[in-house]
């Protein structure tokens, strides 16, 4: 997976959003200026009639749908957020000039009544331009209704005190303009919140994508590392299967032909299904390719690799081997297993495993490995399994084990390799039902024909 794809999309979110944010503000303020411009244009003919006629009036009239229009303007030419400061500092000053005139002009208290509207600029500032402008306006609303109050009361007289009779007023709309805040604050917090989740779950998504895609690329380039069939023998048949677990795999087998015409066979298992076990699995199989061809018997092979490994530091993921070198001309092949399950001969309807165990490669260094020679007769078969085979769970979390797989070996073909190997699938996947396949399984049958 590549970071800058990572960035290039989370900057690309961030754009998103920017614009997200551009189309909500320019709907909003569109819809909110038509409707103050609507009203402004009733109450220009309300004052038509000759009781409600006071020139002051006309003037902020007038000044209210000259700025509509700029406002407007401001939004067609994409300069929304000056509209939006436009609109919310207007309107609210407009609202706090009118009640200020009139409790001047005409000295009634009643006419301070306005305040109980101011804190509806303060829920406009916060749908428009955020929780701290928000603040802003609710701070200066409440420092000029309170100066008016004082105002009012110093110049009209009071039996009980000015600062009691201000007080005694200013206190419920201190009290609705703190709560509408903290209401647009909280607003504001669950919609930034909700938007960070939205963008964190698309960027997860988007990761994951490119992980499997990038992983659907390393499975094909690790499919291309097992071989297209096994090798052709006159009295000798193979048959070979490999399904991971993921989308890549820790197991792998392998058939390379060495110069006098001998073939060596390689199933092989990495510990863990992760990345790091498809990467170790890939340098074990290089190892043991080269040791291959330079050593001459399957227990120098191992002792080889095992020392490259260990010296690599492949750390905790050990690798199982079974490494056997067949003759085909004599029917004969010569075994060692490094830590890997035994191989099962199957002869004369008898099934028993066969070989000696011993550490995973790299899990020691200098280890010794023993070997088996097998004579073959007419009618044998080898299997040649990976722990994915017994280890296979059920949704109960019941494994498959090693009994359950004896039966399916001796329930299998013993004359047909390939419909061997169809059986204990089978079986295999008919005992583990609808749960996840939870390792790889790897299979190699050597069936030797009459």
């Amino acid at each position: 997976m590549k970071s800058q794809d990572i960035q290039s999309f989370n900057e690309l979110l961030k754009q998103l959003d920017i614009e997200n944010d551009q189309v909500r503000l320019r709907f909003t303020l569109r819809m909110l200026n038509i409707l103050v411009l609507t009203l402004t244009v009733i109450a220009l003919l309300i004052m038509l009639i000759p009781p409600f006629s006071l020139p002051v009036a006309y003037i902020l009239v007038a000044v209210s749908i000259a700025i509509n229009g700029i406002i407007e303007w401001l939004i067609r030419i994409n300069r929304e957020v000056v509209g939006a400061r436009l609109f919310v500092g207007w309107t609210n000053i407009g609202v706090v000039v009118f009640m200020l005139i009139n409790t001047v002009r005409l000295d009634d208290i009643g006419m301070t009544m306005f305040a109980e509207i101011t804190p509806l600029f303060v829920i406009l500032s916060g749908l428009l331009l955020g929780w701290g402008l928000a603040g802003f306006v609710a701070i200066v609303n409440l420092v000029i209704i309170f100066l008016t109050y004082v105002w009012y009361f110093a110049n009209s007289g009071t039996t009980r005190g000015v600062f009691e009779e201000a007080t005694g007023l200013f206190i419920p709309v201190f009290l609705y303009t703190a709560l509408v805040w903290a209401a647009i604050s909280f607003y504001q917090y669950q919609l930034t919140t909700s938007r960070y989740r939205l963008n964190q779950a698309r960027s997860r998504l988007i990761q994951d994508k490119i992980l499997h895609h990038d992983l659907e690329i390393a499975r094909s380039l690790q499919q291309r590392l097992f071989p297209p069939s096994p090798p052709l023998f006159g009295n000798i048949r193979i048959v070979a299967y490999s399904e991971p677990a993921r989308e890549t795999s820790g197991d792998v087998y392998d058939f390379v032909q060495l110069s006098d015409g001998r073939w060596a066979i390689v199933v092989a298992d990495v510990t863990g299904k992760s990345i790091a076990a498809a990467m170790v699995m890939v340098m074990a199989r290089s190892i043991l390719r080269s040791y291959i061809t330079t050593e001459q018997s399957p227990a120098a092979i191992l002792r080889a690799a095992n020392n490259a490994l260990y010296r690599d530091g492949v750390g905790s993921q050990y690798v199982t081997v079974f490494l056997g070198i067949l003759d085909s001309s004599t029917n004969m092949i010569t075994f060692a297993t490094a830590g890997h399950p035994f191989p099962y001969l199957r002869r004369n309807g008898q099934i028993q495993e066969i070989g000696y165990g011993s550490l995973p490669l790299g899990a020691r260094l200098d280890r010794e490995y023993c070997e088996t020679t097998l004579q073959f007769q007419t009618g044998d078969q080898l299997f040649l399994l990976t722990d994915g085979f017994y280890e296979t769970r059920n949704a109960q979390r019941k494994m498959f084990g090693f009994e359950q797989l004896m039966i399916a070996i001796d329930q299998s073909d013993p004359a047909d390799p390939q419909r061997a190997l169809d059986h204990l699938l089978a079986v295999v996947s008919q005992f583990r039902g609808d749960a996840e396949q939870d390792d790889d399984m790897t299979a190699i049958i050597i069936q030797v024909l009459a």
